[in-house]
């Protein structure tokens, strides 16, 4: 339950009394906008602001084309302008809208990552200003864009909706957001309107207890007797609640009860705190909608960065001072919800030890009440908006891209991080932490509850720990116990006082502050002891008698009541009471052990008949297993339930030398044997298998180093191919070179009058000039012949 819808940041909240729509759309988003907003008259009693991802390269026309079918004035925003009912606003392509106090106000567009992120930084700042005023809708388009936006705006008490995607041109973003599970309504885009005029309605209709939840004064006897039936009626809507859900929530504020029952009352159409009793009373599904709007189990990462840096600046290196490899340094995210915040503190935590050269240990604890949500922790899978929370470096170090627009926190990371299903006001809290962050969860509760809840994060604390807590919020209820390391950001040390507190596992109860009720515990510590040593000697004698078992039916323990169910027998000691009880309740023992064991619950035997003193009784044997602390070791309690038989029938006796019995017990024998033989080449197998593992991957490797290897030789082949190639190029201009020159030569012998002959080694004539033929008197047939036959 980490929220905090006090937490403003620098924006004022809105004066405006009437409803503010916040329209969220992209690819295919303008049709859809357009088929909503015609749907309404001209004066509906509330203004709508339209935010479109938009290409900035182009001036926006939307507000033109809106204008054709919409009864209403549409409006483009390109400067702060005040919010006026019964008006359409749309926003600028190249800025992106933001609300504060009655007022619309341009900031660059801020696109991390080139994400779209407008419609998600529209409907933060809507939420946190107008508050439960606030309607927001998510239609048409691609992304997750306006997701993370809709969980805050129902945070803040507003109302979400999204087209269904059927209804929708590309259906991706209503997709995203109704994957939330924070959206009221999934409706068709022309259908909204209608829904939307009657929530206005009933909203102005709906009545509240007056002052906050106190009685009108005296003189107003009609409200007076209103306030009354409402009260009671919240009283038995908070008994529906718990009685349905477990959830105890009559320890939280008044107002925070019923400002979140004002927002279940609007989604149903109910205007009055009776009728919503009774529907709850007759709607199962209403219960737990309700209470996941108690719960409030809506946070972000690193939620209030300035607070989370002062965090990290003052408090996480102080934790691994003094700290070597074999420390670890333990935190608690106490209403952790959804895990963002667990997961910040698990990322500043890692960035530190990474920076310590003994690297300690990391170990973060992370709880709440929500079951729901703390299983959605544990999957650790968050939209890509969170990329507008998240730093870049801790988004490229922590997150790994999973499907299409989610990120996944990194293995590393999830293995620091233990989530459980745990109560503040009613568990016992984890002890020698170094750090609680528990930001937004005492400003819910009343300041008694609030003193009992931070006197136990002082016991779970070592001395001089530290405690985060929301900006909201402070622990001067519990005076003494801690102090201020930075006031603004809410940052407290645990002082080095006594260590106890008041109670742990029940409701608060009034009574004195942490040291009266210390003293209180003191003076009656040595009574509780006498009283203790007796109510133990009290169950001894009176209680079943008992047996606590460990692996193999072996006796651990035994109460002296038990004597009389057990034998003693040949042979060799044992201390298996298989064997050492007595035949008539063997099979009782061995089948309601397996069964236990087989289940992990409570088991009941058959009821057995055992003869004693000449009386016939049945026994019934009841296993339950139990979690021994410390060693988490599996134990057996054996009880045995007695009962004289006084009926007269006639005894059915099972012995144990009974063939069918000596039958089922080999056959139990050869099973276990069997399903030993099973374990071992399970085993066995797992061994071949996690050898095979790491001969794959050491063939893997020798592949990818074959791979590198051909990519080198390729690499170099085709160096040399293109050496070869200008080789082969220098080759071809020399020899062309080397012809011209030759015809140059045959050209100049044969314009001299020179007689010539070209002959071989063997003197066979190849060329002669014309001079020649004259001299020697060669012929063309000569060609080929010896120069000496002719002359």
């Amino acid at each position: 339950m980490s929220s905090d819808p006090e937490e403003t940041g620098k924006l004022v909240a809105s004066h405006l009394d009437f409803p503010v729509v916040g329209i969220g759309a992209s690819t295919g988003g303008i049709a859809a906008v357009e088929r909503l907003l015609q749907e309404f008259p001209k004066n509906p009693g509330m203004a709508f602001v339209v935010v479109l991802h938009l290409s900035s390269r182009h001036e926006s026309q939307v507000d033109k084309i809106l204008q054709r079918n919409v009864k209403m004035p549409v409006l483009q925003v390109r400067s702060p302008v005040p919010l006026e009912k019964n008006h359409v606003y749309v926003i600028s392509p190249r800025q992106q809208l933001s609300m504060d106090d009655g007022y619309l106000r341009l900031t660059e567009a801020v696109r991390p990552r080139g994400r779209q992120v407008a419609i998600d930084f529209f409907f933060r700042t809507l939420a946190q200003v107008h508050r439960g005023r606030a309607v927001a809708v998510v239609l048409s388009g691609t992304g997750a864009d306006g997701a993370s936006g809709l969980a805050r705006v129902r945070e803040f008490g507003g109302i979400t909706f999204a087209q269904s995607p059927d209804d929708a041109e590309f259906g991706e973003m209503p997709r995203a957001a109704i994957a939330t599970g924070v959206v009221d309504a999934v409706l068709p885009a022309p259908e909204m309107a209608a829904r939307m005029l009657a929530l206005a309605n009933n909203a102005r209709r709906i009545q509240l207890p007056a002052n906050d939840g106190e009685m009108a004064p005296a003189g107003h006897e009609a409200q007076r007797t209103a306030d009354q039936l409402a009260l009671v009626a919240v009283q038995e809507i908070l008994a529906i609640l718990r009685s349905h859900t477990g959830h105890d929530f009559r320890h939280y504020k008044r107002a925070t009860i019923l400002r979140r029952i004002e927002r279940r009352m609007q989604v149903n159409n109910i205007d009055d705190l009776p009728a919503y009793r009774d529907f709850l009373d007759a709607t199962p599904l209403e219960r737990p909608a309700l209470l996941q709007d108690l719960l409030i189990s809506v946070t972000n990462f690193f939620r209030d960065r300035e607070a989370f840096e002062a965090l990290e600046k003052l408090v996480i290196p102080q934790l691994f001072l003094d700290r070597d490899s074999a420390a670890t340094v333990r935190a608690w995210s106490a209403g952790c919800a959804t895990g963002e915040e667990a997961y910040s503190l698990a990322i500043m935590l890692s960035e530190e030890a990474s920076k310590n050269r003994l690297m300690p240990g990391v170990q973060v604890f992370a709880t709440d009440i929500d079951a729901a949500a703390i299983n959605q922790a544990r999957v650790a899978v968050y939209s890509a908006a969170i990329t507008s929370d998240v730093p870049a470096p801790h988004i490229n170090r922590y997150f790994v891209k999973e499907g299409g627009d989610h990120l996944r926190v990194q293995k590393g990371v999830r293995e620091r991080v233990l989530f459980a299903h745990h109560n503040i006001l009613r568990d016992p809290p984890f002890s020698k932490l170094d750090l609680i962050a528990c930001r937004n969860l005492l400003i819910y509760l009343n300041r008694e509850v609030q003193r009992d809840v931070l006197e136990i994060f002082h016991f779970a604390l070592r001395p001089g720990g530290f405690l985060f807590l929301g900006s909201s919020e402070s622990a001067d209820a519990a005076p003494g116990l801690f102090s201020v390391v930075d006031k603004k950001h809410r940052i407290y040390r645990a002082t080095e006082v006594a260590r106890s507190i008041s109670r742990i596992g029940t409701a608060a109860t009034p009574g004195g502050g942490p040291r009266q009720l210390e003293q209180r515990g003191l003076a009656a510590c040595k009574q509780n002891s006498k009283l203790a040593d007796f109510h133990l000697q009290l169950l001894g004698h009176f209680a079943p008698p008992s047996i606590l078992l460990g692996s193999g039916c072996t006796i651990l323990h035994m109460t002296h009541s038990a004597a009389p169910y057990l034998r003693h027998v040949g042979g060799a000691p044992s201390a298996d009471l298989q064997a050492l009880i007595v035949p008539e309740l063997q099979l009782a023992l061995c089948t309601t052990v397996f069964r236990a064991a087989q289940e992990g619950r409570l088991v009941e035997s058959q009821p057995a008949m055992l003869m004693r003193d000449s009386h016939r009784y049945q026994v019934v044997l009841s296993v339950r297993p139990v979690t021994m602390p410390d060693t988490e070791m599996v134990l057996f309690l054996v009880m045995f339930h007695e009962v004289e038989d006084t009926s007269g029938s006639p005894l059915l006796h099972i012995s144990a030398d009974d063939p069918l019995v000596l039958q089922l017990e080999d056959e139990l024998r050869r099973t276990r044997e069997q399903l030993q033989m099973t374990v071992e080449q399970s085993e066995t197998s797992s061994d071949e298998l996690k050898a095979s593992n790491e001969e794959l991957q050491s063939i893997n490797e020798e592949l990818r180093s074959a791979t590198e290897e051909l990519e080198t030789s390729k690499e170099e082949l085709q160096s040399m191919n293109e050496e070869l190639i200008a080789v082969n190029y220098e080759l071809k201009v020399k020899v062309e070179e080397t012809s011209k020159v030759n015809d140059d030569l045959q050209n100049l012998i044969a314009s001299t009058d020179i007689a010539t002959v070209f002959i071989d080694r063997g003197m066979c004539i190849k060329r002669y000039t014309p001079r020649a033929a004259d001299v020697f008197s060669i012929i063309p047939s000569d060609i080929g012949r010896s120069l000496m036959d002719i002359t």
